[in-house]
């Protein structure tokens, strides 16, 4: 695989920040250091924003993608043959897709919608007691910094559970969805009823 950062000087502003996304999911979902470096970019300089700092030809881009790329790579050489592990790489999506399905595809990218999932998951986390607010507060921080959207859009709840039906992580019926259990940890679920879904979309309003 050949990364050269020099092209992503091509994409507009809001395509790099929708990217974004995904770096701070990798960061969720295994790379408690990856995190901790997108915090303290938040930290050195609020006014400029994460994709600001993280601009082609910066320290931090490099770092980002390296550390992305080798995330990535580790889930994937764990389960090659998608045996469950690699479901984790779909934090934030079980919800972002929902969020682009009833939305319109083209209303938010990818990258925004996935930013409202990641955010939509912590809440669930917090009403299963997975993890803590101070978890959530730092996740939408960064996410925040990264200048992504984390409001849950005002959508049908029996569209939005419809939906998610159709999600193709769905098992036996039950949907499963990605839920952190701290910085750099998830766990997979599958029994997570249609109450606590309403519930924490609601806190995401």
């Amino acid at each position: 695989v050949l990364i050269d950062p020099a092209t992503l000087a091509t994409l507009p502003e809001r395509e790099f920040r929708a990217g974004m996304a995904e770096v701070i999911k990798y960061g969720v979902i295994g790379d408690a250091q990856l995190f901790g470096e997108l915090e303290q970019a938040a930290e050195r300089d609020p006014a400029a924003g994460l994709a600001s700092q993280a601009a082609v030809g910066t320290g931090l881009l490099q770092s980002l993608l390296e550390r992305s790329a080798a995330a990535k790579a580790k889930v994937v050489a764990a389960d090659e043959r998608e045996g469950g592990l690699r479901a984790i790489l779909n934090y934030g999506h079980t919800l972002g897709h929902v969020v682009e399905a009833l939305c319109g595809y083209g209303t938010w990218l990818h990258g925004e919608a996935v930013a409202i999932g990641m955010v939509a998951a912590g809440e669930l986390s917090l009403i299963r007691d997975l993890w803590n607010p101070d978890d959530q507060r730092r996740q939408r921080t960064v996410i925040a910094a990264a200048g992504l959207p984390q409001r849950w859009p005002d959508l049908d709840p029996a569209a939005v559970l419809a939906c998610l039906q159709g999600d193709k992580k769905v098992r036996d019926g039950r949907v499963r969805f990605v839920l952190p259990t701290g910085i750099g940890a998830v766990q997979i679920r599958d029994d997570i009823d249609a109450d606590a879904i309403l519930s924490a979309l609601e806190r995401c309003r």
